[in-house]
């Protein structure tokens, strides 16, 4: 029997959720009299075997779980991945209620990280128990565990969490999802077509085009020389710039491309540009109301032409009390150089976005992003702050009489690629 599925946003303190993932397990063995290593919930990172189809994996085990926990946070809101498991397992508990008259208690959101606002789904089913401390109210399970003062309600929370898990499934036979489920075709909970088009300002053109702008070097240009003597590996580059790859082999891609595919998802359309006339575009976009997201590989603040170009747009900040123009900073695990280097090369970034660092705008300013799916989730969070933003602080245009004339494409479009499985 398989207890229940964690539901949670990757690139929210990963290595938090998979400490708490074990010891609701290991609570939840106990109490159902199992043996250790008996495998009893389902964690994606924990659960798949390396080169797996995730998706059908993923269906499969919300078709046979018996409850669903919800890590509750703003990028949880905004993943459409953890929309459409929560919605997955919400039909499941519906269709129960219909056969059975009672509910379940089978889907369980627990904040992790407070939210500006929850929607009223996630709002009717919090988790309220008597044993909930005043600090997990109000900030949340995540910083719970992290505070040894918190230790005995965390572990209180994980008895009484495992404790009506197991009751649950041994009181409920919950039934399991129709078969054949694809999971991309799964609306998301919490992305309806209303709360989309309520999402996006209806003046045409305001805060729905996103300019990607890449700095990074091309294989040419990485000499050691440079960059003050470092060797760079160069397996992440391309003939130019926006072939830049900073998460191979895990995403073989450009990273540009999958952040084209993510921009597409929440409703954008997107435009690709290298740091050539960086100052001129960021000054149009924002009388455009469009938004720049600067793709920086941290590599390129070693070298002079990259490091001035966003040492001109960090200054044109300092004029801006919310910037729409954010910068997302790539640094993936796997690569062994960054890794080694890590605490000069982000000391040469900071140095360029020195009030960003020092003021610490972490909506905006995503400067250590260690895997493609924090990308993801990070990209997300940033495309939605800086609608609000633009929407919020812009200028509206009227629209024109006459003909419309598309914007030119600033670089030939590729396919856009899927997540990799």
């Amino acid at each position: 029997m398989l207890y229940f599925f964690l539901s949670y946003a990757r690139g929210d303190d990963d290595v938090s959720v998979q400490r708490f993932f074990h010891d609701l397990s290991a609570e939840v063995r106990a109490h159902a009299g199992l043996a250790s290593g008996e495998e009893v919930g389902f964690f994606d990172v924990h659960s798949l075997e390396v080169g797996a189809t995730w998706s059908p994996r993923l269906v499969e085990a919300l078709s046979r779980c018996r409850s669903f926990i919800a890590l509750v946070s703003p990028r949880y809101l905004l993943s459409e991945p953890c929309g459409r498991e929560w919605a997955i397992f919400a039909d499941r508990v519906r269709q129960y209620e219909r056969d059975a008259g009672v509910n379940p208690s089978a889907l369980l959101p627990l904040i992790w990280l407070p939210p500006p606002q929850l929607p009223d789904a996630v709002a009717a089913l919090q988790y309220h128990n008597d044993i909930l401390t005043e600090a997990y109210t109000r900030t949340g399970l995540r910083q719970l565990m992290r505070l040894q003062r918190n230790q005995d309600s965390y572990y209180d929370l994980i008895v009484e969490l495992a404790r009506q898990i197991v009751q649950t499934a041994h009181s409920h036979d919950v039934p399991n999802a129709n078969a054949g489920i694809d999971f991309k075709e799964v609306p998301s909970a919490f992305h309806t077509r209303t709360t989309s088009q309520a999402a996006v300002p209806s003046e045409p053109g305001l805060a729905r085009n996103v300019q990607f702008v890449v700095a990074a070097p091309a294989r040419g240009e990485l000499t050691a020389n440079g960059l003050g003597g470092l060797d760079r590996d160069s397996q992440y580059y391309g003939a130019t710039s926006v072939e830049w790859a900073p998460y191979r082999p895990t995403l073989p891609g450009p990273i540009v491309d999958y952040a084209r595919t993510v921009a597409e998802r929440r409703g954008f359309r997107s435009e690709v540009a290298g740091t050539d006339g960086l100052v001129q575009r960021i000054g149009e976009a924002r009388r455009t109301n469009q938004i720049v997201v600067l793709l920086v590989d941290v590599w390129s603040t070693m070298l002079g032409e990259y490091r001035q170009a966003l040492a001109e747009c960090n200054q044109l900040d300092q004029n801006a009390e919310d910037p729409v123009t954010a910068v997302m900073v790539p640094l993936s695990h796997d690569d062994q150089q960054a890794q080694f280097h890590r605490r000069q090369l982000t000391d040469s970034l900071r140095a360029i976005f020195f009030r960003r660092s020092i003021h610490g705008d972490d909506v905006m300013f995503r400067s250590s992003i260690l895997t493609y799916q924090a990308f993801d989730a990070d990209l997300q969070v940033v495309l939605e702050a800086a609608r609000n933003r633009a929407f919020t602080s812009g200028t509206v245009h009227n629209r024109p009489t006459g003909p419309s004339v598309s914007r030119p494409i600033l670089q030939e479009q590729r396919q856009h690629p899927a997540p990799p499985a």
